[in-house]
């Protein structure tokens, strides 16, 4: 009998791999930095912010350069201000480490062996001699090409190693950068392997980069892990609790199911690997302002400040103060629209709802309102010279989809602390047409006899 049940458990894991594997479905978490007790600091984030900001707007044309706000640390995170983590693996056997989630970029890398000039210092490494997977990519290989296009790149060792130095910043700023070279390695998502996934091997890098190990690029480019899974797409439900996990879904297990669900296509403004879409127009209780229109707004994990360029900015802005009902406070730290908490903890705001290209998100106060400590309240939105963004406390309790190969971007309203801990039981994949249950049951019969 024990040698049954063990033969069941065997065939379970290789039912659950497979199917997997025929339908790519890959399931991961993403937590927050250093947020045991559920707060962030959002005066962090909004400087954190800024910066990111910067790194992003740095990637469009030339023209749009000479409007970026002067930051000298546009990749700085910090340990309380809203950053998100994704919980993965790396090698054989696997080494576990913490990563930047960040639908802003697509290389992917890690720190790599002692690094002892690597940033953050102190956080866990990866060691390539540790795992049997590991190799080097040679250089002219199709990542190494693609790297070429976004960084300096170089073929060392007689073109058996395609060595990189990715900055981040301004030009003028030269100590925010990764460097080393690239590798293909077996990455864990979940309970999922993942074989052959084309990353950075950090050697070197300077800058602030909070206390991760490793960042995963997310964006439409070809470095990014979307790509190199070859999914359909994927989708994330932020948490409003920052203390708990909030599910990380690719392929077919990240499509949207039920009510509620609106789709507004993807942009190629401002960049065609951003995931940015048309917000035609703005409603702030009963005043419709502009939206940003085709210079499109860009749906962003990694910052947690949302930004607005002019005149859609200004115009909301407007809006909010026209009709907010609580005594103003002094502006702090760019934002615009401050006040006073009230007593009874009732925010008396006007409601907010952004109108997409074919789709409406109406949001809840907690959305676009955030407590800045010290008895007041902050309308989480500021004004940016160069990009719009639309910041993760925007998306908090939506289950974003990002459908790469339909390049449409879906949301539904949801309560992400109830889906972190039950999605992954109502994913049950499919294997050859017959579900898993099915097959399993159907063996376990077999056995019986």
């Amino acid at each position: 009998m024990a040698a049954k049940m063990a033969l069941v458990t065997l065939m379970l894991s290789f039912l659950l791999a497979a199917a997997n594997a025929e339908n790519g479905i890959y399931r991961a978490t993403m937590i927050h930095r250093h947020t045991e007790t559920g707060t962030i600091n959002f005066t962090q984030a909004a400087h954190q912010s800024r910066h990111r900001l910067s790194m992003l707007a740095l990637r469009l044309n030339k023209k749009t350069l000479s409007r970026v706000v002067d930051a000298q640390t546009p990749l700085t995170e910090d340990g309380k201000a809203g950053v998100y983590d994704m919980e993965i693996s790396i090698g054989t056997p696997p080494q576990k480490l913490t990563a930047l989630a960040d639908t802003g970029s697509d290389l992917i890398w890690a720190k790599c062996g002692a690094c002892s000039s690597c940033e953050p210092k102190g956080s866990p490494s990866y060691y390539p001699d540790k795992s049997s997977s590991f190799s080097k990519l040679r250089c002219f290989v199709p990542l190494c090409t693609a790297l070429m296009s976004e960084s300096d790149v170089s073929c060392g060792d007689g073109g058996a190693e395609c060595d990189y130095r990715y900055s981040y910043g301004l030009e003028k700023d030269s100590h925010h950068y990764t460097q080393g070279y690239l590798a293909n390695e077996t990455f864990t998502l979940g309970g999922d392997t993942v074989p052959e996934i084309g990353f950075g091997c950090t050697t070197m890098s300077e800058g602030s980069y909070g206390s991760g190990s490793a960042l995963i690029g997310l964006s439409r480019g070809p470095l990014s892990l979307v790509s190199q899974l070859n999914v359909t797409g994927f989708s994330y439900c932020l948490t409003s609790d920052a203390s708990k996990k909030s599910p990380l879904l690719f392929g077919s297990g990240a499509l949207l199911k039920g009510s509620g669900v609106q789709s507004t296509p993807f942009i190629s403004e401002p960049d065609p690997s951003y995931y940015s879409v048309n917000l035609q127009s703005i409603t702030i209780g009963d005043v419709t302002t502009p939206g940003t229109g085709y210079s499109g707004i860009v749906f962003d994990s990694g910052t947690t400040v949302t930004y607005l360029t002019d005149p859609a900015y200004t115009q909301a802005k407007a809006a909010v103060l026209r009709q907010t009902n609580l005594a103003r406070a002094p502006d702090r730290d760019g934002f615009e629209a401050c006040y006073q908490s009230p007593s009874n903890g009732r925010l008396a705001v006007p409601s907010m709802v952004l109108h997409f290209d074919g789709a409406d998100m109406a949001l809840a106060v907690k959305n676009y309102f955030v407590d800045m400590g010290d008895g007041v309240v902050c309308w989480f939105v500021q004004m940016s010279p160069s990009v719009s963004i639309i910041g993760n406390v925007m998306q908090v309790d939506f289950h974003v989809l990002h459908d790469v190969n339909n390049s449409v971007l879906s949301f539904q309203p949801a309560n992400c602390d109830s889906l972190s801990s039950g999605a992954s039981a109502r994913l049950i994949p499919k294997f050859e047409g017959v579900s898993l249950l099915t097959a399993l049951l159907c063996f376990i019969l077999f056995l019986s006899y």
